[in-house]
This record gives C-alpha cells, structure tokens and sequence, in this order.
C-alpha cells in the first residue's frame, strides 16, 4: 500500500495543499483528476520526490509500511520512484539519440555498462513497442507519441515501485493518447501507478480507483461511482455525440484566494448557508467525498 496522510504543501504565503489523504494499491491505476491549478502536478511530483522552490511539506507518507517523509529525492528518485512528464520533448538530451540516454540513465542509477545497460534498455524499449529502427534517432526526429513511449521505457527501465504519470497524453493529438495511457495501464500491473489528468473520459476509460482534486483540497476519492457536484461537473465536460454540453459555472480560484469555507461553493448548483463552513472528508456509501449535501 501506498498511502499519504494528512499532507500539507505550503509557500511563505499561503498552502497549495491542504490535507491530502490518498490510498493507492499495488497493480491497481490511482487517477488524480481535476481541473488546472487543482495541485495535481505539486502531489504528483512530492511522491516523486520533488518539492517545487520555496516550498515545505508536512505530513507522512507510507510505502508498504514503512515511512518515508519527506521522501529525499537522490535516494528516493529513480530508485524507489520515476516520473513521466507532460512534455517528452523537454525528457531527452536532445544531443543524445534515445538508446544512448537510457543506457546513460542506467548507468547514473544502478552503474550498469556496456552489454549489461543495452541489454535492459532493449528489453524495454521492447516492451513499450518502440520500434527497433528508431533506438539510434535524436529526440527531435521523432514524434510526440514515439517520444512518450521512450520516456515511459527511461522510467521503467529502472524497475521503481512507483511511476507518476503526470499529464501524460495532454500533448499528444486525440488518437496517439488512447495507446500511451493503455500502456501506463498494462505497466502498473505489477506496482504503483500515480495517473495525473485533466481528461474526465480518459480517467473512466483507465480507471477505477480516483481521487479528485479541486484547489489543493481532496473532494472525492471514490472507486468508479461519483457523487460529489465538483466530479459530477468534470463528467459533464466529457463530449458525446447527442448530448448537450453543460458549461460549467466559473472558474477555479487561487490557492491563496479561496472562498470561507467549502472552495466549491461559489460554482455549486447545491450551496446553501452551511457550506460557509469547510464539510470534512466523510465517508458517504463507497466513498470519501468532502460536502455537506450529499448523504
């Protein structure tokens, strides 16, 4: 079990992360899903062992029960956790052609050389299908998808318990999306994978263990069905052929300009005089969800 408890990000100024509760089990896909600005990125990297600049963390965080806090990105990092960025063009040196930087990463990480680093390189690239006749190409002759694809292969070639996913696809065109995140998929069959997204459908396509993030507070963790508005409002966003588009209601407010009380209230079709008050995250049916109008 990978689990965070009672988690708190801050700057001088004011918390991007309030009390963050997140369970996640080995082989089973956790989606973080919210809007932007939700702190999505600052959970994701923390459990990659990265805390943004001028920025402190309190809390703990357990990794098949034993604590780790904060947990030290050089022994931490690689090792015990790997990060997929958003962006595979800003992954690679891009004086390096891709079989060289994973070979190198290999050889930072674990002092792997010469048959022994190409070997495990290979066995990876393989097995996220990238194909043969692009291992000796540099970055910038590839495409966005084929670069994933490499990045993902960097990561895993280290063998971490962890990989956080974080926006994986939002660069990609719709269709090489599907590909990437399947795969993300077939890999978490054997660890801890932290899927961080925006995409309402492709979080019900690839998952069935959530947790919603909405300006730095946890509304819902829920496994498949959604009950809190904030999560019934990303669903509605998801466009099908017949249905009607709901806009949605406002924006997301800053971290540092949060509404009294429940941060959602401002956008809520539900919000009366108690949400002036900030509801606990209570368990309600399946779920944990933070509102004071759903029972």
């Amino acid at each position: 079990m990978l689990e965070i408890k009672n988690l708190w990000i801050e700057t001088e100024d004011f918390p991007i992360l309030r009390n963050i509760e997140l369970k996640a089990e080995r082989g089973k896909l956790k989606i973080i899903l919210g809007e932007s600005g939700g702190g999505k990125s600052t959970l994701g990297l923390f459990i990659g062992g990265i805390l943004k600049e001028n920025t402190r963390a309190r809390g703990s965080l357990f990794l098949d029960g034993k604590e780790y806090f904060p947990p030290d990105e050089k022994s931490w990092r690689g090792k015990k956790a790997g990060i997929v960025f958003q962006d595979p063009y800003s992954f690679f040196d891009p004086r390096k052609k891709i079989l060289s930087s994973i070979k190198e990463v290999l050889k930072y990480h674990l002092f792997l050389r010469g048959n022994e680093s190409e070997k495990r390189a290979l066995f990876w690239l393989n097995k996220v299908n990238f194909p043969e006749k692009f291992y000796n190409y540099f970055p910038y002759q590839l495409s966005g998808g084929m670069l994933q694809r490499a990045a993902i292969a960097s990561v895993s070639c280290l063998e971490p318990e962890i990989i956080i996913a974080d926006e994986p696809t939002s660069a990609l065109d719709p269709p090489l999306r599907k590909g990437i995140s399947k795969l993300l998929k077939k890999i978490s069959r054997d660890r801890y994978v932290i899927y961080i997204t925006h995409f309402a459908e492709e979080a019900l396509e690839l998952g069935e263990d959530f947790l919603v993030l909405y300006s730095g507070y946890v509304m819902e963790e829920t496994e498949g069905k959604f009950f809190h508005p904030y999560s019934k409002l990303l669903l509605g966003s998801i466009v099908k052929r017949g249905k009607k588009l709901k806009p949605a209601k406002g924006f997301s407010p800053h971290p540092s300009q949060l509404p009294e009380g429940c941060p959602f209230r401002e956008r809520c079709q539900l919000e009366n005089e108690r949400c002036r008050e900030l509801p606990p995250l209570r368990k309600i049916n399946s779920s944990k969800l933070r509102c004071w109008n759903v029972s």
